[in-house]
């Protein structure tokens, strides 16, 4: 018997490889008909984010949110205009690892956690190892790691 998927989680954060987890986790949804969880976890303490500071205004978090939100809003429409009618987005402020394989899967109720193999580069994931790793050693439900964009194999 086939697992049918409801509340799928998938964990993005802007990089080529997420966007390719996003891809499969629309795919999941649409044919089980279920629920998209979109989530991104801000670490603003390990991550290098792209933005210009503003002496006037310097509310680092703020901006760092907005940009977030903003990014999930696109990705959001996204899986709306490719036919997931129930998508949301969340942020949460963190250490991945933990967020993505616990708290946010538990608070949730996610049956499946589709990921990126990695988005990090190599120095940062010596530095900090990988959350998908932790997420697959750790998590106690399924999940998916995307290491390829090939999308037309048949999900079974």
């Amino acid at each position: 018997m086939l697992q049918n998927y409801q509340d799928i989680l998938v964990a993005v954060d802007g990089s080529a490889q997420a966007q390719q987890a996003f891809a499969k986790a629309v795919r999941i949804a649409k044919l089980n008909q279920g629920h998209l969880l979109l989530l991104n976890v801000l670490d603003i303490w390990n991550k290098n984010y792209e933005f210009q500071p503003d002496a006037e205004n310097d509310n680092f978090t703020q901006k760092i949110f907005d940009q977030t939100q903003n990014y999930l809003k696109v990705l959001q429409q996204e899986a709306t205009q490719l036919g997931v009618t129930n998508c949301d987005i969340h942020i949460r402020f963190g250490n991945p690892k933990k967020i993505i394989a616990h708290e946010f899967s538990q608070d949730h109720q996610v049956d499946l956690i589709v990921l990126a193999a990695t988005g990090k580069n190599a120095l940062t994931r010596t530095l900090t190892g990988s959350v998908t790793d932790y997420v697959t050693r750790n998590a106690q439900l399924d999940v998916l790691t995307v290491r390829t964009d090939i999308d037309n194999r048949p999900i079974f």
